[in-house]
């Protein structure tokens, strides 16, 4: 039996902090509003859908890298994210005339674990290793820019992520990769002891990579909001 489609709300909710197009200070007050939602999606918003942040879950994310010294291909999966819920919006620029918004964010500590799957080549050496991963990032900052058309569903109009790009930056990445093809070896050691002696090269190196997985993750992730939210409700003087 197909499911219901979810209810569009029509009025401010409780996790709607609106602004106006017109407010000489939108950008303070679009910062605002992003804070303010911070408690309710570390809870998760039932009504449109937008489940708990903290923890993240993501069941499969896929990344590529080409070129360099680090050529990879990795598919990470069943990955739980903790402290994505203590994000702090710090910058907003905007223009909502062309649904435009960019903001960076700072994350004081991030820890990730789930299963993953690479293959491919550091520094011209072959590696292949499939297992369980865990990793944790100190004083991650980024800065997502978002891209949005207006769309109308029944005569009612929204605000849709078209597209999201996502950079960042972090400090002290610590990893630990517990390998089940080179298990208790001497090559499944050295790739931990690897990892962590060249962490910050590799992430450099994967970044775009990375980038482009989680700014399609969170494409989504918006959309489930926006696309049940209209303009006219969190942008009063649209109309």
């Amino acid at each position: 039996m197909p499911t219901s489609p979810l209810p569009i709300i029509f009025k401010v909710a409780e996790y709607v902090h609106p602004c106006r197009k017109s407010d000489p200070e939108l950008n303070e007050c679009i910062k605002r509003t992003l804070n303010h939602l911070r408690p309710y999606v570390l809870a998760g918003i039932p009504e449109i859908n937008v489940p708990s942040i903290e923890p993240l879950i993501i069941q499969k994310m896929q990344m590529e890298n080409g070129h360099g010294p680090v050529r990879m291909r990795g598919i990470f999966s069943n990955m739980t994210i903790h402290g994505g819920g203590n994000y702090t919006i710090v910058s907003v620029k905007s223009d909502l005339n062309k649904y435009r918004v960019d903001f960076g964010i700072y994350l004081p500590y991030i820890e990730v674990t789930g299963n993953y799957d690479v293959n491919g080549n550091v520094l011209l050496l072959p590696v292949r290793s499939r297992g369980e991963f865990w990793a944790a990032f100190q004083n991650v900052t980024a800065v997502a820019k978002l891209y949005g058309i207006e769309i109308a569903k029944d005569g009612v109009k929204f605000m849709k992520t078209d597209r999201l790009g996502i950079g960042f930056k972090l400090q002290k990445p610590l990893f630990r990769i517990k390998d089940v093809i080179n298990r208790n070896n001497v090559i499944g050691e050295a790739m931990n002891v690897f990892l962590n002696e060249n962490a910050l090269e590799i992430i450099e190196e994967m970044k775009p990579a990375a980038s482009q997985a989680i700014g399609k993750h969170f494409k989504n992730f918006l959309n489930t909001a926006f696309l049940q939210v209209p303009l006219k409700v969190w942008l009063k003087d649209y109309e």
